[in-house]
């Protein structure tokens, strides 16, 4: 029987060359600086931040007030006709002020009861984020028992509404903020959504909203 080192020797042999039986030096270890001081401005994080999401088969589109930002949610409503609503609690509806423009639809509010069950009827999930990633279109939900997950699982559609400034450059940037979590106050999950969710676990065969949302659009006030 051959043994591992004839066996890796044998390969060596065959690619031409020494067989190499110490790990090569590293001469970077960690983030390169070049890397870690990779920044770019607010209006570039925002232009690139919706190329990589469309990109990823996501949709975002930017406002420059409140306002326009409700007109086009409620254009985004009107075209998706939406049976019913859900979204996180009462401070995410009031911080984007979406009372009259959600007054209309059938809207679920995260109460704790039955939440989950009522969730899996909803057409469109309506969350903020805690942060977005420019150079991969991704969006950051800390979740906890005010901002459940399923709001952004469940429903077919997500719409998320992201602040121009909760967008970084890098992923880096996001994970250091994540280490000052204490016990108490920490997420009972972090979720990096990048685009509709897909999979192909079936025959390489590519199906969208199999786990997750078919669509993904992000609205982003500057």
């Amino acid at each position: 029987m051959t043994s591992k080192a004839e066996f890796l020797s044998n390969i060596a042999s065959r690619l031409g060359r020494e067989r190499v039986t110490t790990p090569p030096p590293r001469t970077v270890k960690g983030v390169p600086d070049f890397w870690r001081q990779y920044s770019l401005s607010l209006a570039e994080r925002v232009e690139l931040f919706g190329e990589e999401l469309e990109k990823l088969g996501g949709n975002a589109e930017v406002y420059h007030s409140l306002e326009q930002l409700h007109a086009g949610l409620n254009q985004l409503l009107d075209e998706l006709k939406p049976g019913s609503i859900m979204t996180w609690d009462d401070d995410v509806m009031q911080s984007w002020q979406l009372q009259s423009v959600l007054a209309p639809h059938h809207v679920l509010v995260n109460d704790g009861s039955n939440f989950i069950q009522a969730a899996e009827q909803c057409m469109i999930g309506i969350t903020g984020v805690d942060y977005a990633i420019a150079n991969t279109g991704t969006l950051v939900l800390c979740t906890n028992r005010e901002k459940m997950r399923s709001a952004s699982l469940l429903p077919m559609v997500h719409i998320a509404l992201v602040r121009a400034e909760q967008i970084k450059t890098r992923m880096g940037e996001v994970l250091e903020n994540f280490s000052s979590f204490q016990a108490l106050d920490a997420p009972s999950s972090i979720h990096f959504i990048s685009g509709p969710s897909r999979s192909s676990d079936i025959e390489n065969d590519l199906s969208i909203g199999v786990h997750g949302p078919v669509a993904v659009h992000v609205l982003v006030l500057t």
